[in-house]
């Protein structure tokens, strides 16, 4: 599904983005030196004329007369699983190629230097470890490939993707899906080691960091500006954050559909969630949960080799030919009856959710809480009880209501829903917010 998200930023209107420059300050060394950087493999190079063409045939400007090169690098680096164990974990790193012809360019017309800021992009879920950012985004028109065009050829940022744990260097460790300690601590090391790599080679980052993420990302986001304004609030000059359509609330979001009467949307997500906790959790007892006979099979869907509709087939809903398990059957085909008879707001499971919400806290950076209206798998309602949440501690944040007339149709029979469809949209307003704060439009 995210890969169907990213591809339809080629659907984005040219309004959407228009950029004048990159850093509103000089290149001030206020960033973090990560001793947790184990190493640096470059993996892509593209021209400023490769990536032009980019630009105008994946719709994202079309009338576009200039674009950045960039280089990708697969960056390796340590972080610590939810054990707290030591794993190498990668990801890649978008660094724009600036000719000195630009830099004394832009110092005359901006009476500075020019410096490149900083965007944290946290992916939605994924399912299959070729999907993870360091396999694909030298694939043209994956979903890696066309973010990088968006943020760093159009939009002239620097952009750090960690591939999470349990896909790229990590792939034997399991994802914890939905879970706020790594989710946060991964991706606040891929910045670490990312700084450093930039710092050690030159590279004119000027200290400002963003942080974007869309679905699975969006709560990772979320997670991730907690943690830094909590911990690291010395070591990142974090400018603004803009969570996309992620499930902030998880409790309420595990009640609502454990206790629904209703078809399951997608249930690989469902699932995915349900090895993750039991996985975590030595409270949570998979074989008391899962409405599927064996265990240790169910384990290995979720080991980066199947696709989410794959899964749903092989958990019994879907045939992979006509239908591909989407909206056809109810949460006792993923579940056991008992499991979901004695659910209850202080049980084992809902309370393990509760700990992983990511919206009760106070922000003291900018946020955007970027969703779609008719959402059904992720819906509006986690936007809005974060929104109203941070409006109590008067902090400085805004939600963007998205639409569903604005979008473009779906057409894809694999991805029949409107969170996969907001994807595009979303994207084009985080990256245009930044670049207003970027660039002192917006204060």
């Amino acid at each position: 599904m995210f890969k169907k998200i990213i591809l339809d930023i080629i659907k984005i209107s040219t309004a959407v983005l228009i950029f004048t420059g990159c850093g509103d300050i000089s290149n001030t060394g206020e960033n973090t030196v990560g001793n947790n950087f184990v190493k640096a493999l470059e993996i892509d190079d593209k021209d400023a004329a490769t990536n032009l063409g980019f630009v105008r045939a994946f719709g994202i400007d079309a009338n576009a007369t200039t674009a950045f090169g960039y280089k990708v690098y697969k960056i390796n680096y340590k972080t610590k699983d939810e054990f707290d164990a030591e794993v190498e974990a990668s990801g890649a790193l978008v660094v724009p190629t600036i000719t000195q012809a630009f830099l004394d360019a832009y110092k005359q017309a901006y009476k500075k230097d020019f410096s490149i800021s900083l965007i944290a992009e946290n992916h939605g879920t994924i399912f299959e470890n070729k999907e993870a950012p360091t396999n694909e985004i030298n694939t043209t028109a994956s979903s890696s490939h066309v973010l990088a065009v968006l943020m760093t050829a159009k939009a002239g940022f620097a952009v750090a993707m960690p591939d999470y744990l349990g896909y790229g260097a990590s792939n034997d460790n399991y994802h914890p899906y939905i879970l706020k300690k790594s989710s946060a601590k991964v991706s606040i090391d891929m910045l670490r080691a990312s700084t450093k790599f930039m710092i050690d080679n030159g590279i004119l980052f000027n200290g400002q960091v963003y942080i974007s993420g869309y679905s699975e990302g969006g709560y990772v986001a979320m997670a991730m500006a907690q943690e830094i304004e909590k911990n690291y609030s010395s070591d990142f000059k974090l400018k603004g954050v803009a969570p996309m359509a992620g499930p902030y609330d998880v409790s309420s979001l595990g009640k609502k559909e454990i206790k629904s009467t209703s078809n399951m949307q997608y249930p690989a997500f469902l699932a995915y969630l349900t090895n993750s906790y039991t996985k975590t959790y030595d409270d949570l007892d998979l074989s008391e949960t899962i409405n599927y006979p064996d265990i240790s099979t169910y384990r290995t869907f979720f080991d980066g080799n199947l696709s989410g509709p794959a899964i749903n087939v092989s958990l019994g809903m879907g045939d992979g030919n006509t239908t591909f398990g989407f909206q056809s059957h109810t949460p006792d085909a993923l579940w056991k009856q008992t499991f979901i008879d004695s659910y209850t707001d202080d049980g084992k499971f809902a309370t393990r959710l509760s700990q992983n919400n990511v919206y009760d806290w106070s922000p003291k950076t900018k946020i955007n809480l970027i969703h779609c209206i008719d959402d059904e798998i992720i819906p509006i309602s986690m936007a809005q009880t974060a929104y109203d949440k941070f409006v109590e501690y008067k902090a400085d944040v805004n939600i963007t209501k998205i639409p569903t007339a604005t979008l473009s149709q779906q057409v894809d029979p694999g991805h029949p829903f409107v969170h996969a469809n907001c994807g595009s949209t979303a994207y084009g307003v985080a990256v245009t917010w930044f670049d207003d704060i970027r660039q002192g439009r917006i204060k």
